[in-house]
């Protein structure tokens, strides 16, 4: 395989590693990021994605909807008693 004829010896090496499937270029923000089949955004802009899809109407209201659900809020209730307890005992023991 034929790197390009660049005189610029940094645009060869990132070319080499582009082609060595080392490094790969992020589809939204054009940086550089560590190569992962089938993954073409690196990891902040799927955070941003993330953030700005669970800030959509008809997502906050499924979420709402879900943690209105009876076993969930159990859940969650017996997850902060837990917590509580665990800090407790720990503040005891100091």
């Amino acid at each position: 395989m034929e790197i390009f004829d660049e005189k610029d010896e940094e645009v060869k090496r990132l070319m080499l590693r582009i082609s060595r499937k080392e490094i790969t270029l992020c589809d939204s923000c054009d940086t550089f990021f560590d190569y992962i089949p089938r993954k073409i955004s690196c990891d902040g802009c799927m955070k941003a994605k993330a953030r700005e899809r669970r800030q959509r109407p008809e997502v906050k209201e499924r979420m709402r909807e879900y943690q209105q659900r009876p076993e969930v809020k159990a859940k969650r209730r017996e997850y902060m008693r837990g917590r509580y307890h665990r800090l407790k005992k720990l503040r005891e023991e100091e």
